[in-house]
């Protein structure tokens, strides 16, 4: 190898790649899922690997990385979908097709179901929620009346969102999965329970933390899983109902209200009613058919 790195070498167009998709409008959560997929594939290659040409690289060898995330589908198929979009973008900047990527093990993700809520378990489970645990509670307040993500999104927000006397939420588009510019509506039931909260936040404090740097990614889905243990034994929740279940729980209320799926596109923040459609179809509530004849027609 001479210790030089070639034009064509893995590491080099892999970086570049990474580099072109991190200045891009993408979310924080994508940008972030690349960097982890890079940075694993990095190591995995070593010095050598790195250093090799790109068009050597065999279908085998990336099989051989990608069985290390083999615990659970999604987590295999997240991984490769990330290698890919680094493959692509590689292919393009050396003009020649690179197929090694496209040609490994795709394996069928299960949709994963986020039971909806039934209309009598809202109160019971908020009113335990906010006796029990009171950051958990304001996020599954806004998991539902805002629709939007617990983790990526709700966990986030700081003073600064909040506009027009705290009766939307604005997210950039490095804030939300879509990418774009998303304003949501405060409800007053939520934003009763927020303002006192703001008051007393800087403009740059997050509202769970109380300062700048929010708690970690982690934190909701640990909260939630020691509460959800005693909500199980209280009989206030099902096993398969989760913390997103919220957010299914108000996409599912929306629909039934409006029979509108573009009304809940656009405040699911969803890129395309195709997603939408998908989305309500796998809560089991209602058919693709059924759905699609609900749709406006433009």
């Amino acid at each position: 190898m001479n210790g030089k790195i070639k034009n064509d070498s893995i590491g080099l167009l892999f970086q570049q790649a990474l580099n072109k998709k991190l200045e891009s409008d993408l979310s924080k959560h994508h940008k972030n899922n690349l960097r982890y997929a890079f940075n694993h594939f990095m190591e995995f290659l070593g010095v050598e690997g790195r250093e090799m040409s790109i068009r050597e690289l065999t279908t085998s060898r990336i099989e051989e990385f990608l069985q290390l995330f083999g615990s659970s589908a999604t987590y295999y198929m997240n991984r490769r979908r990330e290698l890919n979009i680094l493959f692509n973008l590689a292919s393009r900047m050396i003009d020649e097709e690179l197929p090694a990527a496209k040609r490994t093990e795709s394996r069928r993700v299960k949709a994963t179901l986020h039971l909806a809520y039934e209309k009598e378990q809202l109160e019971p489970v908020f009113t335990f929620l906010k006796a029990n645990h009171t950051n958990l509670y304001r996020c599954c307040l806004m998991t539902y009346g805002c629709l939007l993500r617990p983790h990526e999104e709700i966990r986030l927000l700081t003073k600064k969102h909040f506009r027009k006397d705290n009766t939307e939420i604005h997210l950039d588009g490095s804030e939300n999965k879509g990418g774009k510019i998303r304003v949501v509506y405060v409800p007053d039931y939520v934003r009763d329970e927020l303002e006192p909260v703001l008051q007393e936040l800087k403009r740059e404090d997050n509202i769970f933390s109380g300062v700048s740097e929010p708690f970690n990614q982690t934190y909701f889905g640990k909260q939630w899983n020691r509460e959800k243990k005693k909500m199980l034994s209280h009989g206030l929740i099902y096993p398969k109902q989760t913390l997103y279940s919220f957010r299914h729980t108000a996409a599912i209320d929306v629909f039934r209200r409006t029979k509108d799926v573009y009304m809940v596109q656009k405040i699911m923040g969803h890129s395309s009613v195709v997603i939408t459609l998908k989305y309500l179809r796998s809560l089991g509530e209602f058919d693709t058919e059924e759905l699609k004849a609900a749709a406006p027609v433009l």
